[in-house]
């Protein structure tokens, strides 16, 4: 949850998942970075696929037998981006004298829980291990100088002699810092209240609240995500944040698994969400070429199981394909698949398949634009197979790029705004071919929107009177359309909870 006014986030109806464990293949970076380019220290790339070995592994050559220097070496190249964060645990000065252990908050956010699916190991995996938190601090727990009425949660600005999020976390921050904690020395900070406190992150801010009920890697790799500047996913056609279910960005309103220790993990985050932070390893990351027309068959390994050789993800026409794997951080999703997302504005939004489910097994399809790509690129995506215990699944992709046709050929005759005069056209909206009819009042409405769309691509949108007729248009088309209906409003929300008895 971002800090601007949302409403409160509740778990969503899901299958019975498996305890997550995490596997022996999720390795840490070093190692795998070592397995990867040893094979390939003072070769020519000229005949392989993969980019060259950075000018970093070559160096290293002379040392390759002392395993150890090599792996302090690429420590040191920027592989591993250090990245601790500061945990204060807080209470206000009316609450329970607080428990002076700190052991289950250094469990969850330190490298001292390394290896149970905490935080450290959430977001190396999420980051394809270019994030260490390993090196993250737990400190307190303070007692803030302020009694728990004081705290007014989501209200801005904030009231006079009341503590709003901003107000919080900055009193956390100011008593941690006059306790001898030099703040300036971690890259975030997590106040986490005891018992209670709050759920939130600041969009960028590297910041978040939470307490002990929601200290749960779910919950905190959304609002720590928030922190590196992700923000909530969305479902393609909606504007509506939570609709994501496969994806840390839509918690609680996600397919989460249960954990013994922690509470819930996962999901873990999609494609897109990784590569709009920089964190998709894109050296295995399939890219069909947008230039030509192509057919090709790859198979896919889990996005989050970088210690398995082969595709992580597929790139065609900007839409990220990704195989999840029901196991570790998805361990809660209903069944092993196939997701295909895109992005815009710094969100991720989830696909759906022909037949109308985002999560594509064997024999699902997606679709968008048309064979051969006229207006639009096409895509086509088939799930041939998904093997459950090799963890791979296969996919036909076909692509063609994007071209304009010479519309009289498409059409005939003379056009107008892409609509024939006296016969029948059809318009491309994101990839989909819609028919428009020769005439009659949805015809009329679509050519006075074309002469909108015209002003504007003329540079003329900012004179009135042209914009003022357009419009008028536009409105004399819609009263046509909707002649013949009889408008009703909708009963307001809870309308029957506060009629007067």
């Amino acid at each position: 949850m971002a800090t601007k006014a949302r409403s409160t986030k509740s778990a969503a109806k899901r299958p019975a998942a498996a305890e997550a464990v995490r596997p022996t293949h999720l390795e840490p970076l070093t190692t795998i970075a070592v397995d990867e380019h040893r094979g390939h220290f003072g070769h020519d790339h000229a005949d392989h696929d993969e980019p060259p070995v950075p000018a970093a592994f070559r160096t290293v050559e002379r040392y390759r037998g002392d395993l150890v220097s090599i792996v302090s070496i690429i420590g040191l190249l920027t592989l591993r981006e250090s990245s601790p964060w500061a945990i204060l645990v807080v209470s206000f000065n009316d609450d329970p004298t607080p428990s002076p252990s700190l052991a289950s908050y250094q469990q969850l956010f330190t490298g001292a829980g390394t290896g149970t699916l905490n935080m450290v190991d959430y977001f190396s995996d999420m980051s394809h291990g270019k994030l260490d938190l390993s090196a993250s601090q737990v400190f307190g727990p303070y007692v803030l100088d302020r009694p728990r009425g004081d705290y007014v949660g989501n209200v801005y600005p904030q009231p006079a002699g009341k503590l709003n999020r901003n107000g919080v976390l900055d009193l956390a921050k100011a008593t941690a810092t006059a306790a001898g904690v030099n703040l300036s020395a971690f890259a975030g900070v997590v106040v986490c209240g005891t018992p209670a406190l709050d759920l939130c992150g600041w969009v960028g801010g590297f910041a978040a609240l939470c307490d002990d009920g929601s200290a749960q890697p779910s919950l905190l790799g959304q609002e720590m995500g928030h922190g590196y500047g992700l923000d909530h996913s969305r479902l393609n056609g909606s504007d509506d944040d939570y609709q994501d279910m496969w994806d840390t960005m839509s918690t609680a309103n996600a397919f989460m698994a249960s954990h013994p220790t922690y509470g819930a993990v996962g999901p873990g985050l999609n494609a897109w969400n990784m590569r709009l932070r920089g964190w998709l390893r894109e050296s295995r990351v399939l890219a069909v070429p947008r230039n030509l027309s192509s057919d090709q068959t790859v198979t896919l390994r889990p996005l989050h199981a970088r210690g398995l050789s082969g595709n992580l993800a597929i790139d065609v026409g900007g839409y990220l394909v990704e195989f999840r794997h029901r196991s570790q951080w998805d361990s809660g999703i209903p069944r092993s698949c196939i997701l295909v997302h895109r992005a815009e504005s710094n969100r991720s939004y989830l696909m759906t398949g022909t037949s109308g489910n985002a999560d594509l097994v064997a024999g699902d399809r997606f679709e968008i634009g048309v064979p051969g790509g006229a207006f639009a690129q096409y895509v086509n995506l088939h799930v041939d197979s998904i093997d459950e215990v090799g963890q791979q699944a296969v996919v036909s992709v076909h692509y063609d790029p994007f071209f304009m046709p010479h519309i009289p050929d498409l059409v005939g005759g003379k056009v107008f705004g892409g609509i024939a005069v006296d016969g029948g056209g059809f318009i491309v909206i994101n990839g989909k071919v819609i028919k428009i009819p020769p005439r009659g009042p949805v015809r009329e409405l679509i050519e006075s929107v074309g002469r909108l769309a015209e002003l504007d691509d003329a540079g003329r949108f900012d004179q009135p009177t042209s914009r003022q007729r357009a419009v008028h248009d536009i409105v004399w088309s819609v009263g046509g359309v909707a002649r013949d209906l009889e408008l009703v409003s909708h009963t307001p929300p809870r309308a029957d909870q506060i009629r007067k008895r």
